[in-house]
């Protein structure tokens, strides 16, 4: 048993080796399409998206928008005949940083897919739900292909509500202070019927990071949107142990480079948890709650109540560095020192709303 279990792995490993030498012929367009789909079919099903998404970019950079769409997919064809599969990700990466949005072959597939060339950033409008929401929760359901995410929504007594109107949810997953997934969701108004539970939100194992994960335990935050801040909801939940570190044979280059993130906001992003600390240390506590978004922390009394807010009083910051980021969601550790002499980390989640970045969760 043992050993047919090796021969397999070892026909597996040839086969992904083979598809990684594999080259795009583009003689003729059905040449194009027939090796672009066999190079495709032999890819990890994360990568067969961002490989579907590097094409785009060459399409959308690389061409004349002038051009009728039949003149530009020649030119793409000929850009990238005789390229493999890792040529065209290197392109698609010098094309992102050349035009200054992030996009690398390890990073999830773009939610607002692949930014125009020369488009006007838009400010980011979410549906927020009725004001008579008070809190909001959720539950877990794991089966074999990922995560599922139930949704729950609470009067000021404590009845569960529906939500009358679309409400746009914001999820992010953590392993050990890394972002492995991050996107939105919109949740449909509901009702309380045995409907309502099938309105569940989806993590789907394949759309990890799954070079990032280094333990079985996943943090999953969601956001919404309410009439004054954002409810927030923060819990763990195990995963299967062969998601641990699982990075294919064909991902393992893409894996080795480590992506640019938002180097560019780095120092922004660590100046602003720096001042958010700051603050606290200096019982400048409205200073401080102006640089936050988050329902946790719903009016100013509660925020600066905290006893995390509080043990801050007079500390002093060591260093801050940036765990991980990506367009939306960053996590930043700060390094402190308290009155009393010891040493603390926190964690700070941020996000970026309405293209400006505020602290949602701090720990």
């Amino acid at each position: 048993m043992k050993r047919l279990f090796i021969i397999a792995s070892f026909a597996l490993m040839i086969i992904s080796c083979k598809n990684d030498k594999l080259e795009i012929d583009s003689s003729s367009a059905q040449t194009f399409s027939e090796t672009v789909d066999e190079i495709s079919k032999g890819l990890p099903l994360l990568q067969q998206d961002k490989f579907k998404e590097a094409l785009q970019i060459v399409f959308e950079y690389k061409t004349s928008q002038s051009m009728d769409n039949e003149s530009r997919w020649l030119t793409v064809r000929t850009l990238l005949n005789g390229k493999t599969v890792d040529e065209v990700f290197d392109i698609a990466e010098q094309v992102a940083l050349e035009n200054k949005f992030t996009w690398n072959r390890n990073q999830v597939p773009l939610v607002n897919g692949i930014p125009k060339p020369n488009a006007v950033p838009t400010e980011e409008v979410v549906t927020e739900p009725t004001s008579n929401v008070q809190r909001f929760d959720f539950s877990l359901k794991q089966d074999d292909e990922g995560i599922n995410i139930s949704p729950f929504f609470y009067n000021a007594q404590g009845e569960e509500i529906q939500l009358t109107e679309p409400v746009t949810a914001t999820i992010e997953v953590f392993n050990s202070g890394s972002i492995v997934y991050s996107f939105r969701s919109k949740i449909d108004p509901n009702s309380m019927d045995d409907l309502y539970r099938k309105n569940a939100i989806a993590i789907k194992y394949a759309l990890l990071d799954a070079s990032k994960i280094k333990t079985d335990r996943l943090d999953i935050l969601i956001r919404v949107p309410n009439s004054e801040r954002y409810l927030t909801n923060r819990k763990a939940v195990q995963i299967p142990m062969n998601l641990i570190g699982a990075v294919s044979t064909s991902d393992s280059l893409a894996v080795a480079s480590s992506p640019a993130q938002v180097s560019k906001e780095a120092e922004m992003l660590k100046s602003l948890s720096n001042r958010f600390i700051n603050n606290l240390t200096k019982k400048n506590y409205s200073g401080a709650f102006a640089l936050t978004r988050s329902n946790e922390w719903s009016t100013f009394q509660k925020f600066s109540s905290m006893d995390e807010v509080k043990n801050l009083d007079q500390a002093t910051i060591s260093d801050a560095k940036v765990l991980d980021a990506d367009e939306k969601v960053a996590l930043v550790q700060v390094n402190a020192n308290l009155k009393d002499e010891s040493a603390k980390s926190y964690q700070l989640t941020l996000e970026k709303i309405n293209n400006k970045w505020f602290i949602v969760n701090f720990k």
